[in-house]
């Protein structure tokens, strides 16, 4: 009687918990926060816009041009629109930072998160 009682216990403790887990992957899933990397590295290869969304999904904007002076506005542009986007989404900017890349150029990262 008694194994049979710890046996109950263990199971349903393993079922609580596991439901728990379950809740919080699944509320993870949805995506509270997302961040942009925005690589305006003229000699980096990747250099745009790279969207994370969490739980393994990026996405690539990649600049359309060669980052020279008069392009600048079409890439503010773009973030621009990447961020009208996610606004349409739901999200909203929580904070911004911004460093010198290694490659002579800037590295700025935006912090959104669901409104």
């Amino acid at each position: 009687m008694k194994y049979s009682i710890a046996a109950l216990s263990v199971a349903s403790l393993f079922i609580g918990v596991s439901a728990f887990t379950g809740a919080k992957n699944e509320k993870e899933a949805d995506g509270q926060y997302v961040v942009i990397d925005v690589y305006e590295l003229p000699a980096y290869e990747d250099k745009g816009l790279h969207v994370h969304y969490g739980n393994g999904k990026t996405e690539f904007i990649p600049y359309a041009n060669d980052m020279k002076d008069h392009h600048l506005d079409d890439n503010g542009d773009l973030l621009v629109k990447t961020l009208n986007k996610l606004d349409g989404e739901g999200y909203q900017v929580i904070s911004t930072c911004a460093g010198l890349g290694d490659k002579s150029g800037m590295i700025t990262k935006v912090f959104l998160r669901k409104k």
